[in-house]
């Protein structure tokens, strides 16, 4: 098929010992990204597998504003966040502003910031484990 070759990953997230539950997972090449999500073990695995070779990682576990409900299964949709979010903003009430709060530090889960790697091997792992 198009685009490069890639290969299964897996792995088990935990944050302060806990595992991390829900938290999206994403690895990116210069080529190719994929992400996979956190269940309730904390174990993950890439939807699409990544490429073989350095992958930046970063993980983002986003705190939902109390009242915006998401279907876990489809994920975060941001652009309606961001709308409700900014909906908010004047409200004539004085209420709390919806924000997501990230609960995975930044030095994680921003991509810009993220100083987590990981060397995807040829065959693929189910060890990609990080400990936050």
């Amino acid at each position: 098929g198009d685009g490069p070759k890639t290969v299964r990953v897996s792995g088990t997230l935990t944050l302060q010992g806990k595992p991390l539950v829900g938290a999206n997972v994403y690895f990116s090449s210069e080529k190719f990204s994929s992400y996979g999500r956190t269940n309730a073990e904390g174990h993950y695995e890439l939807v699409q597998g990544a490429v073989p070779g350095n992958n930046k990682v970063y993980i983002s576990k986003l705190e939902l504003p109390e009242g915006l409900n998401t279907d876990a299964e489809s994920g975060l949709d941001l652009a309606q966040f961001q709308a409700a979010a900014a909906g908010n903003e004047n409200d004539p009430n004085g209420k709390k502003k919806a924000s997501l709060t990230d609960l995975v530090p930044e030095e994680f889960s921003d991509p810009q910031k993220s100083k987590l790697t990981f060397p995807v091997p040829p065959e693929g792992t189910t060890s990609a484990d990080f400990r936050l």
